[in-house]
């Protein structure tokens, strides 16, 4: 008879994605929605060069982003002029809301196609990759434009052979080893087992979309345009179940779900959803995802293009023909309804400090005050004893110990320091309320001094320093003074 322990793990398998049907929890809450103007708004327009060494400029070209009357966000690669510098210009924009586990829908028009295109829409970590991961939902390249269309036409040289990329390929990034395990329950096809950017290329863990619906016209390239293109939806359930799950429906479909349709939905339920078309189980890797940005763009050649170009029956080295053939590359552009996220709590992931973050910038504060008031405790220390030193003017506490033998000098000090409103002889250029013994006004500033008579030097001179001292406070007014003062005054 098997042990609890044994049961306990078998009913867990079999509730796993791995095993059966998919389920949350409970139905998610809508967390954004974004449609129209919310593209130029909640996005930032990537303008560096580009990470996977594409020939491409990126930025906000004018013309290459547009609304169309019914909401439609349209961006496009330049197909009207021949390519210098970087490469073709094209866009790539960035969600500025960061997101984690939850429901992402994708409400598709038209993806880029043309040789050498490599157009892709993901998820990944802000910065730091591959730490953090990434999540390709809808990628692939050198997907070739309709058949004897104008922009078919336009790509010359073409081999008569030539077929592009039908089929889409769903992959994860890791930083870490990492490795999927085969599912049943997907109707898509394993591509690669090893996730890990440090191994097979960066080619990530990949599930090739070659069952369900989509393998009728096709899940990526000139098919899915075709057929009007459909929905895309990505269920990434890391925390709750190790697994993350792609689904697709055309536009032709008649098993699509009503809050996968409904661009008003509010909620979403995948109980009623049915098979994957890929389904990645890695229990032992959740921790190697963080929050992500949404990415849209469109690059061109690299690792990816530049690797399978030729194999697809594209004509001559991709970065010539990329940069020389503006006119094939008129279909290179994404046309997207909506794009929204539903969430347990129906919220976008709010980017706050970890917490050691937050305990190393308390304890670096911590230690700044504790060296502030160490160096000002010492800085008293010096100053007290300065003041103690031979010959110094200063007693412990600050004060003038000079003052207590009450000498000339100090009051030589004094009255250099008083008010002054003329010059003197002592003290060209000031004046002061009390002279100095020999020191006279040269010039008098103000009004004419209160005594009717010449100055003398009695009139100046100071009373005796030690014997006014012992019999006043530190007020230096002298004792005698003709017609109440023997200053000038102003």
């Amino acid at each position: 008879m098997p042990s609890p322990f044994t049961l306990a793990a078998l009913l867990l398998l079999m509730a796993s994605p791995i095993y059966g049907q998919i389920t949350a929890s409970s139905p998610l809450k809508l967390a954004k929605s974004y449609v129209g103007e919310d593209f130029y708004d909640h996005f930032n327009y990537f303008t560096d060069d580009d990470p996977t060494g594409g020939i491409v400029n990126e930025g906000q070209s004018s013309g290459l982003v547009d609304i169309h009357s019914d909401n439609v966000f349209i961006m496009r690669a330049d197909s009207d002029t021949v390519a210098t510098g970087r490469g073709r210009d094209s866009i790539r924009i960035e969600s500025k809301d960061q997101f984690a586990d939850g429901v992402y829908i994708l409400d598709l028009n038209h993806m880029p196609v043309g040789c050498g295109t490599w157009p892709a829409f993901w998820t990944v970590v802000k910065s730091g990759w591959p730490v953090g991961g990434e999540i390709d939902i809808l990628e692939g390249a050198n997907g070739l434009p309709t058949k004897y269309s104008s922009t078919w036409n336009a790509t010359t040289g073409l081999a008569s052979n030539a077929n592009g990329t039908t089929v889409n390929t769903v992959a994860l990034h890791t930083s870490d080893t990492c490795s999927i395990t085969g599912g049943s329950f997907m109707n898509g096809q394993v591509d690669e087992t090893a996730c890990s950017a440090y191994v097979t290329g960066n080619t990530g863990c990949g599930v090739r979309m070659t069952g369900g619906e989509g393998a009728v016209n096709g899940s990526y390239g000139a098919g899915f345009n075709a057929g009007g293109g459909g929905w895309y939806a990505m269920w990434r359930d890391l925390k709750n179940s190790g697994s993350i799950a792609v689904y697709y429906w055309p536009r032709s479909s008649t098993t699509v779900p009503d809050d996968v349709k409904s661009v008003g939905t509010t909620t979403t339920d995948l109980s009623g959803w049915g098979t994957p078309n890929a389904n990645f189980s890695i229990p032992t890797c959740t921790s190697d995802f963080g929050n992500h940005v949404i990415v849209f763009d469109i690059t061109f050649c690299s690792d990816y293009a530049g690797a399978t170009y030729t194999s697809m029956g594209c004509p001559g080295t991709c970065s010539n023909f990329v940069k020389a053939y503006p006119a094939a590359f008129a279909e290179a552009y994404w046309s997207i309804n909506s794009l929204r996220v539903y969430t347990a709590t129906g919220k976008t992931v709010t980017t706050t400090l970890s917490g050691g973050a937050v305990a190393g910038i308390v304890i670096g504060c911590v230690a700044a005050l504790v060296v502030i008031a160490f160096g000002w405790w010492r800085y008293t220390i010096w100053k007290r004893k300065r003041g103690l030193k031979k010959g110094s003017s200063l007693d412990e506490y600050g004060g003038d110990i000079n003052l207590k033998g009450a000498h000339a000098d100090t009051f030589k000090k004094l009255a250099s320091r008083k008010p002054r409103i003329g010059p003197t002889e002592l003290a060209p250029g000031k004046t002061a309320l009390s002279f100095l013994e020999g020191e006279t006004p040269t010039q008098v500033y103000g009004r004419t001094p209160r005594y009717n008579h010449s100055p003398s030097s009695s009139d100046i001179k100071l009373t005796d320093a030690s014997s006014y001292y012992s019999n006043h406070t530190r007020s230096l007014t002298p004792e005698v003074r003709p017609a109440g003062s023997s200053s000038w005054v102003g």
